[in-house]
């Protein structure tokens, strides 16, 4: 290379080091020892290594500082909304109470809970999104996290728009539906899959199938396993088929004057749409609260994913928000909540129901980012081997045992894991099954068999041809396959 080449500059450094060497020949020509050329060279290699890294570094370290940055910023800007929101809050509420408005009152105040409540949940989404190392589970997390905004940002516009607010609020019963669907499934991927899970179930004892009364004179029993695994999921998904249903009523009833919201009247369709609802959504409680305590052991062992927490956010936020507007329905067709000025007795009642969602998503919103934090899921927090696709074996020496969850080595793209947790494929493809019914997928013998999948978990039905039973093997063949094993 040339002189004004940076390896010619080195080959001549080098060169220069070795024509200083003291030892020399009786010629005058010098004596070059080999340990020298080589600590010459490896230290002229290091140079250009280093010289080579600093771009890679810088662009690595700007990186991390901007995440660093970022994230300073958002649990800066988090602690600020709560210190304006306590001071703000009452400033407006005593304001509105010297001109005698309470609805100004609720307006104003309501706005700066909803305020804070999107900067609370757009942190921990962003957190999510940018650390999406458990691609399976996360995006459950992230659909469950959009819940708590989604409610503040419709109660506040129906408390706003009280004339459009049962149109406002279809959005909102269409994905609370969709929420518990989607818990079913983080908890599924939280041990390994669906067919992890009914090999965790095959070992629980046969009671936690039975029913206690009054529902086992309606119910049978549960087998452990693949049948209680598609009862609790079936349980769930029928609230989601039912909800969509009865928002869809709802708007048209409602559009011909016979819906009668809050009126419990037999010529209106409230009052039975509500005890559909009110069985719907109880019996998908129930087979969540199942599901949930069957499985609470090895949710908390070996890895302690605080299953706790994250069931009473989901139970608080969706059932709680609808008994309590059963009651505040109930208190007003008793004449308890009137009318106020220029606000009707259901439209009060209908405004207190908004207002209370605004104010407890605030709440919510704060237990999220501790119930579902993104340090859970980082791969620093727990030991295991990444992208692991089979079972490990239960150990001798301990009962639990922790499947395998797929983990990536570097975080997936933010638009790439933002569009991953959008699309609810495997929820429409299990609804879909839901017409097949538990037993006709569980009968293996007639109508078919299960098959597993192991990367998605998803199950589906195989013709009888294929479900035949296996005849026994001849004692040749498995003394062969004993050989080979």
């Amino acid at each position: 290379s040339s002189p004004e080449t940076p390896e010619g500059n080195e080959v001549k450094e080098t060169k220069e080091i070795i024509n200083t060497s003291p030892e020399r020949q009786e010629n005058g020509s010098e004596i070059v020892d080999p340990l020298v050329i080589a600590d010459t060279t490896l230290s002229v290699g290091n140079d250009l290594e280093e010289s080579l890294l600093p771009l890679d570094r810088r662009e690595t370290s700007i990186i991390t500082e901007t995440t660093t940055y970022i994230r300073r910023a958002g649990h800066f800007l988090g602690y600020i909304t709560m210190v304006v929101m306590l001071i703000v809050i009452p400033l407006v509420i005593i304001r509105a109470a010297t001109q005698r408005r309470a609805d100004l009152a609720a307006f104003h105040s309501g706005e700066v809970m909803v305020l804070g409540t999107l900067i609370m949940s757009f942190r921990l989404v962003y957190l999510h999104l940018t650390h999406w190392y458990m691609p399976d589970v996360q995006k459950y997390v992230v659909r469950i996290i959009w819940m708590v905004p989604l409610y503040a940002v419709q109660s506040y516009l129906s408390l706003r728009f009280r004339d459009a607010r049962l149109y406002i609020s279809a959005l909102r019963d269409l994905y609370e539906a969709y929420v518990i669907s989607s818990f079913v499934y983080y908890l599924m991927e939280l041990l390994g899959g669906q067919e992890a899970l009914v090999r965790i179930l095959e070992r629980k004892p046969a009671h936690l199938g039975q029913h206690q009364w009054p529902l086992k004179l309606v119910l049978g029993d549960w087998e452990l396993g693949l049948e209680f695994m598609l009862q609790c999921k079936h349980g769930v998904l029928q609230y989601v088929v039912t909800k969509t249903i009865a928002t869809i009523l709802t708007c048209l009833c409602e559009s011909i004057g016979v819906y009668g919201e809050g009126t419990f009247d037999w010529r209106y369709v409230y009052p039975y749409l509500a005890f559909f609802m009110n069985l719907s959504v109880m019996y998908a409680l129930y087979c969540l609260v199942r599901l949930f305590h069957a499985i609470n052991e090895e949710l908390c062992s070996p890895i302690n994913w605080r299953p706790l927490g994250k069931f009473l956010c989901i139970k608080g936020v969706v059932f709680f928000t609808w008994w309590q507007g059963v009651v505040i329905f109930f208190l007003r067709a008793h004449g308890i909540i009137g009318s106020v000025r220029d606000w009707e007795s259901d439209q009060v009642a209908n405004g207190l129901i908004d207002y209370c969602i605004c104010v407890e998503m605030v709440f919510f919103a704060l237990a999220h980012s501790y119930s579902f934090s993104y340090k859970e899921y980082l791969p620093s927090r727990f030991q295991q081997q990444s992208r692991q696709e089979t079972l490990q074996e239960e150990s001798s020496t301990q009962g639990n045992y922790q499947p395998p969850i797929r983990t990536l080595d570097q975080p997936m793209n933010v638009r790439e894991a933002f569009w991953s947790s959008t699309v609810p494929n495997e929820t429409l493809e299990d609804i879909q099954r839901l017409r097949q019914g538990v037993r006709n997928q569980c009968n293996a013998q007639g109508l078919g068999a299960i098959r597993m999948t192991p990367i998605f978990g998803d199950y589906e039905q195989v013709a009888g041809e294929e479900a035949q039973e296996q005849q026994p093997k001849p004692e040749s063949e498995l003394r062969s396959t004993k050989n080979e094993v």
